[in-house]
């Protein structure tokens, strides 16, 4: 019998050590690959019209993966919570068994005498206290008070933890809708643009070929018709470099707001920008003020405090004696037994007594892990008061440079105005009138890039002050309602109303 077990015991054990490694399959990461372009593709509102600016920041909080992504690590964290809430209910554990033997269980029994058992007799008696077959089962209450008070602080942690998660996601959402905002206008900027690159790339080409011709047949001196082309290349690698920048801006735009890459969409602001300037109507100290009172970072310092307080309580803890409760109810089927069913409570006590040489220290590290928090929360504080400083300066900055790159396209256009006459009573040539149609389209750009600062800018200063442009998960809200909601509150920030914009929960 032994023999056998110990085959079997060899058998299992080899077979264990003859794992190896398995390598993914070309099939299965086919598979998956079309399944994951299946799963992009789902969930994502079809595109019906133009996308505003407030379309656009709308597909991203319901569509954007980053946003999916700590959606999900909040949820992870209330699970948590929820789990760390049963730590602190007392063990409550059932068991059962069942033995059987081939033979009885006898022994015998010798006198015990001057500390030497007596000599077994020819023809010892035997007694039996057990039979070959056994049926048990109990159920065993217990509960360790140290325990109970340890999982009581941890779960107030877990619960921080969660708030602390909530946090964060507002700092995402921040983030997905200042990075929409910018995408969005240079999305504009790119869409109206490049139907006018497309056309001027042309007729360089074209004045490219026709001086090349003027070239072989020495119609004008090779120098002066050498120098002519050079100008023009000139001007058709920046009109290239210009095209391949702002074709890669929708495909941003695109990315944050969850449509796969390809998928064709048109901008409301293309045809009519309005370029309108957003003023604010309140003062440094009330976005102070809001921002110590609003900014995710702040708050999540404070949760971040109670956890080091808490932290300090545990090891205060776990400094204490333990106190073990246990609680019983027991059945044994042995005939032998007087009593088959019974029941037994106890309690113990225990205390690591070199615990004692830890007090100093422990009282050392609390009070520093205190100071630290502190110290920190100071830090984000002054941080976000830096923060709210700066943007209230970059949005004066970029209102001037909006200023200046209006004035500027103006001037443009009136030059290129004044070429285009010249060129079409032979005063100008075709080239001057192709560099100035250049400086125009930069110009233009230059304008636009501007107005996404001045919108951006204009952004962040609500960011910094750590307000809302909605409330909740938005888990279940359909995508015109959500968008008019964002509209509504986008109206209200561009009026300066301050007063009424969403605070967190």
């Amino acid at each position: 019998m032994l023999k056998k077990t110990l085959a079997m015991t060899s058998v299992i054990l080899l077979g264990g050590c003859s794992v190896r490694p398995v390598a993914v399959t070309p099939e299965n990461i086919r598979k998956t690959a079309e399944n994951d372009k299946i799963v992009l593709s789902q969930g994502v509102g079809a595109i019906a019209g133009v996308i505003s600016l407030e379309d656009a920041i709308a597909r991203a909080l319901l569509n954007n993966r980053q946003r999916k992504l700590q959606k999900l690590e909040t949820a992870l964290a209330h699970g948590q919570l929820k789990l760390a809430k049963y730590e602190m209910l007392p063990e409550l554990t059932a068991s059962a068994g069942y033995s059987k033997r081939n033979n009885y269980a006898a022994s015998a029994s010798v006198l015990f005498n001057d500390g030497t058992p007596g000599s077994l007799r020819n023809n010892p008696s035997y007694s039996v206290s057990q039979d070959k077959k056994r049926t048990t089962y109990d159920a065993a209450f217990t509960w360790n008070i140290l325990d109970f008070g340890l999982s009581y602080v941890r779960a107030r942690q877990n619960a921080d933890m969660y708030l602390i998660s909530q946090e964060r996601e507002r700092k995402v959402v921040h983030n997905i809708t200042q990075d929409v905002r910018t995408a969005y206008w240079r999305g504009v900027s790119a869409e109206r643009l490049l139907k006018n690159i497309g056309p001027l790339i042309k007729r360089t080409r074209a004045a490219i070929k026709d001086s090349q011709t003027v070239e072989r047949q020495r119609l004008k001196a090779p120098l002066q018709a050498l120098y002519y082309q050079r100008e023009l290349l000139d001007i058709l690698r920046s009109l290239q470099s210009l095209q391949q920048e702002l074709t890669d801006a929708k495909t941003v735009l695109a990315e944050l707001i969850g449509v796969k890459p390809g998928v064709s969409f048109q901008l409301k602001d293309v045809d009519e920008p309005s370029f309108h300037v957003p003023e604010l109507s309140f003062d440094l100290a009330t976005m102070e003020d809001t921002a110590l009172n609003n900014r995710p970072e702040l708050i999540e310092s404070h949760y971040q405090k109670r956890i080091s307080a808490a932290e300090t309580r545990a090891a205060v803890l776990k400094m204490l004696p333990g106190i073990n409760l246990t609680a019983g109810s027991y059945h044994d089927n042995n005939d032998y037994l007087l009593n088959q069913n019974w029941t037994s409570f106890g309690a113990q006590i225990s205390w690591n007594l070199l615990h004692i040489f830890r007090i100093n220290d422990e009282q050392f590290i609390a009070q520093t892990r205190g100071a630290l928090a502190e110290q920190q929360r100071l830090a984000t504080s002054m941080a976000v008061l830096t923060q709210v400083h700066l943007s209230k300066i970059r949005f004066e900055q970029t209102k001037k440079s909006f200023a200046l790159s209006k004035r500027y396209l103006d001037v443009a256009t009136r030059i290129h105005d004044q070429i285009s006459n010249e060129t079409r009573s032979e005063s100008a040539s075709e080239l001057d009138l192709m560099r100035e149609s250049l400086n125009v389209l930069l110009a233009e750009l230059r304008r636009d890039v501007a107005y996404a600062d001045l919108q951006n800018g204009f952004s962040r200063i609500f960011v910094t002050m750590g307000l809302d442009l909605t409330q909740g998960s938005h888990s279940g809200t359909d995508l015109p309602a959500l968008s008019a909601s964002i509209r509504a509150q986008l109206r209200q920030w561009q009026s300066g109303k301050l007063a009424d914009s969403v605070q967190p929960q």
